[in-house]
């Protein structure tokens, strides 16, 4: 293994940057867990492993945006894959990029949803503005689901994200979004939007709930 440089710890797993056979690469190792016993654990990191570096392949597929894999080892839990060079949309946002790209992220989502891909995490942290494209990246809680609930869940976290790293264009960008998620995914525009409104409102009542039982 060439000499890696860590760039990012993560709580599941450990990112470096090195080279692989000549191409610059990005190494993501998932981390042991002490507190599983050792069997297990190695069977649930190389299972996780395999999973992520297939379902990057399958959005890939589908036309997303995603780094290439170069190599996966799930004996050691590794993923390489191609570096792209370039700022987090959450960066880009703050600084130069257009709130166009919303618009992007959007049509991604709805392809890899019409495509029964969830990314798990969607948030402008794991999102790669590279050569003026956007680049889904950190696929390690993502899964293949047809439910529209998976779907609308996935929608209304990239909402929460937005109210919470950009509120001061959450409107705006969600909106954007939407146009792109609509034009992807077609006719499961409205079942996923009504199903992230009931989303919304049960988490309204837990939230409610809570006060009320603090204020007592």
């Amino acid at each position: 293994m060439e000499e890696l440089k860590l760039v990012k710890r993560g709580s599941e797993s450990l990112i470096y940057y090195g080279v692989f056979q000549g191409i610059r690469a990005i190494y993501k190792i998932r981390s042991t867990k002490a507190y599983r016993h050792q069997l297990i654990d190695k069977k649930l990191n190389a299972e996780r492993t395999l999973s992520e570096a297939k379902i990057m392949f399958a959005a890939l597929l589908s036309g997303i945006n995603t780094p290439a894999i170069l190599f996966v080892d799930p004996g050691k839990y590794t993923i390489i894959m191609e570096y792209l060079a370039g700022p987090t949309i959450k960066d880009a946002v703050s600084t130069t990029a257009s709130l166009e790209v919303f618009k992007e992220i959007g049509y991604m989502t709805g392809k890899m949803h019409k495509n029964e891909i969830i990314h798990g995490d969607l948030t402008t942290n794991n999102m790669i503005l590279h050569d003026n494209q956007v680049f889904f990246i950190d696929f390690g809680l993502s899964k293949r689901s047809r439910d529209i609930e998976d779907m609308a869940t996935e929608v209304h976290v990239f909402l929460r994200s937005l109210e919470s790293v950009h509120p001061e264009i959450k409107d705006e960008a969600f909106s954007i979004f939407l146009d792109g998620y609509q034009e992807a995914s077609g006719m499961k525009k409205k079942k996923c939007f009504k199903k992230m409104e009931e989303i919304r409102m049960r988490g309204r009542y837990v939230d409610e709930r809570r006060n009320k039982t603090r204020n007592r």
